[in-house]
């Protein structure tokens, strides 16, 4: 994975739906944040909207979910891998702007853990 990675992926364990997930955080560094984008408002809040268009998979009102944000360990990171083409599907990767917007958001929301924030 890099920076600005876009994929696909289960949400586990509740639901049996792909959500698109980003990276937003540097997995060059060791240890990289990852968030997933909701329809579901209540969950997600506002802290980060996004418009259908800002990326391909992304074709109605959404919200990055920052509530859910998972912190990739290098040993995570070596399973993620292995599960691309199977239970990950990579997509285009985000638009510097978007990266940029979200990344903004993670540093300002009360949503995101501060260990998460220290690796924006």
């Amino acid at each position: 994975m890099n920076l600005g990675d876009a994929f696909m992926m289960t949400v586990p364990p509740k639901f049996n739906v792909d959500h698109l997930h980003f990276v937003i955080s540097d997995p060059k560094k060791g240890t990289y944040v990852v968030v997933n984008v909701t329809s579901d408002q209540l969950r997600a809040g506002k802290d980060c909207v996004l418009q259908a268009g800002e990326h391909r998979r992304i074709t109605k009102e959404s919200f990055v979910n920052f509530v859910d944000a998972l912190e990739i360990t290098p040993e995570i990171a070596r399973n993620l891998e292995g599960l691309i083409g199977k239970l990950i599907g990579m997509e285009r990767p985000m638009s510097p702007a978007l990266l940029s917007k979200i990344v903004a958001a993670g540093k300002a929301t009360k949503n995101l853990q501060e260990n998460l924030k220290s690796l924006l």
